[in-house]
């Protein structure tokens, strides 16, 4: 049911890019040049693709300048309804109340949520989603409960506008009720997640893909003896993962730089852009 359910997935994506952007453009525009200052913002997850695709847009268009700040999934949305940003970013799914306020989600890649934890003094290799789901609601507090050694388990987790908790929240234990114990340290971004669990003796977290391999002090472990993997992401087989998102409000105006910047996002180029930074193309 679970591969069912992600071929619907990805078939709703594939129609999602086909209304809304170039799925193969060459990502030339109709005008010879771009100008202006543009705000986007949003999601940490989604950071390095866009600031990737911003650099490219400065580099072939002078006249534009384009910011891009990371406050997390739920200000890119935000921003985007209230003309803070001109294209928001978030790693998780709109909420009723965003759409109602006229929110539209683009999907622009697809990543998973691995779970971290520090290399040097966490012995263990896999988890099942149950013992994440326990470890993180702090009913599973000593390492030797699954299977490591007798130390204290030090929970790390991302604040509650972060997408990534988001998605995290809603694979683990959100639908039995559960939430993260209030002991756990908060980070601000996927970076920052990464070197908190890589610097912090007995840690555990959870992060994007794209940032498994930014700390040496942190590792992954398998999931359901599940790799944290693009492969297994298609697949259906791993339990975290999520579509990435670019936020308007309504969609894009034809033959604006926003509608524009998001084609190119969508074109083989931009694609690429997104596997660059271990993401999934779609």
């Amino acid at each position: 049911m679970k591969k069912i359910a992600f071929i619907a997935l990805a078939l709703m994506v594939a129609a999602t890019v086909f209304a809304n952007g170039k799925s193969d453009a060459s990502a030339e525009p109709a005008k010879a040049e771009w100008s202006g200052s543009f705000a986007f913002g949003g999601s940490t997850t989604l950071e390095p693709i866009i600031v990737d695709a911003i650099e490219v847009m400065q580099a072939r268009y002078p006249g534009v300048q384009i910011s891009y700040d990371a406050p997390g999934s739920s200000a890119g949305v935000s921003g985007a309804i209230d003309g803070t940003y001109s294209l928001g970013c978030a790693s998780r799914e709109l909420k009723d109340d965003e759409k109602a306020k006229g929110a539209v989600a683009t999907p622009v890649a697809l990543d998973g949520v691995a779970v971290v934890v520090n290399k040097a003094s966490v012995g263990v290799d896999n988890l099942s989603l149950e013992q994440v789901s326990n470890i993180f609601a702090g009913e599973i507090t000593n390492w030797s409960e699954v299977g490591g050694k007798d130390a204290p388990i030090v929970v790390i987790s991302r604040d509650e506008a972060s997408g990534t908790r988001d998605c995290f929240d809603h694979a683990t234990f959100k639908a039995i009720g559960k939430k993260i114990v209030q002991t756990a340290l908060i980070t601000t971004g996927n970076g920052d997640m990464v070197a908190k669990v890589g610097a912090t003796p007995n840690s555990i977290g959870y992060c994007g893909f794209g940032y498994i391999t930014k700390d040496p002090g942190a590792k992954a472990v398998t999931v359901n003896e599940v790799a944290p993997s693009e492969k297994n992401v298609l697949a259906g087989s791993y339990a975290i993962s999520r579509k990435l998102n670019v936020i308007s409000k309504g969609q894009f105006a034809d033959g604006s730089f926003e509608k524009f910047f998001l084609d190119y996002l969508l074109s083989s180029e931009g694609q690429e852009i997104a596997a660059s930074n271990k993401f999934i193309k779609l």
